[in-house]
């Protein structure tokens, strides 16, 4: 049997079969976000919740609002809608914080708290004056020692040779070997102590812009938190997302699309 005269047939059917598969698997999922959507804005009307964007990718809800207070809000009553697995709230300025929503829920008690905060020349204790406090007699706290530029080559140099830090499809949670990179990633950083990193997120670009700019966001965040979590100094990390905005490669390929999904550590001057 002529085997250039078979496998010409059998691959072109091999790759109908999993073209049809792929747009079965595709028209299933936007079924399953369609009606999650559905019932992710009903919820959020018997709530007398209004004016909030719900974008599903899978399972996963982004729930954006016109402030942190309404976002957080609307994420919670989209994350107790059946079969969705996450909501992440989103305000005007990017991911919802609690603080936020309280500044923007009582403006007046942020600003009287700070108002006693700061003593008035009146409450001040003359005697004081003549007395020498603790803060007087401590020594003085050593600046920090500003690195190298040699140190800051070679710091860039070792978070360059990190493997990708990997997540799960269309979402900041890290797989398995993710969370691997990212300890590999904290002891890189433990060894330059003095350096200032930013943590860079980057997406393929399928999907929409705002969506991928929004998960590069959090992705970048996820990893920052999970660095601090394994003992990194808090004020030597910085977060961005980029989203599909900076490709490493042009995509033409599955292969590409691999390579533009990736962390990047920078070493700031």
């Amino acid at each position: 049997m002529n085997l250039r005269t078979v496998l010409p047939p059998v691959i072109v059917a091999v790759l109908g079969i999993g073209a049809l598969s792929g747009v079965q698997d595709t028209g299933f999922r936007e079924q399953i976000e369609s009606k999650l959507t559905e019932n992710a804005q009903g919820a959020l009307s018997a709530a007398g919740l209004d004016g909030v964007e719900v974008e599903l990718t899978g399972r996963d809800a982004d729930v954006t609002a016109p402030t942190d207070a309404a976002a957080l809000a609307a994420a919670d009553v989209v994350g107790g809608v059946e079969g969705i697995r996450v909501a992440v709230a989103y305000g005007p300025g990017g991911p919802a914080s609690a603080e936020a929503a309280v500044a923007e829920s009582d403006p007046e008690s942020t600003a009287a708290d700070d108002a006693e905060a700061t003593p008035s020349p009146e409450a001040t204790d003359p005697a004081s004056d003549s007395e020498t406090t603790d803060d007087e007699t401590a020594e003085p706290e050593e600046p920090k020692r500003e690195p190298t530029r040699e140190e800051r080559e070679k710091a860039q140099e070792d978070l360059v040779e990190i493997p990708n830090i990997t997540f799960v499809t269309d979402s900041a949670r890290l797989t398995k070997d993710g969370r691997r990179v990212v300890r590999e990633a904290a002891e890189v950083l433990e060894e330059h102590p003095e350096v200032e990193v930013r943590i860079e997120g980057h997406t393929d670009s399928v999907g929409t812009p705002s969506h991928n700019q929004r998960l590069s966001e959090r992705r970048a965040e996820e990893v920052l938190g999970r660095l601090v979590e394994l003992g990194v100094d808090r004020d030597r990390l910085t977060s961005k997302g980029y989203g599909e905005s900076d490709p490493l490669v042009v995509p033409r390929t599955f292969a590409d699309l691999e390579k533009n999904r990736r962390v990047e550590f920078t070493v700031l001057s």
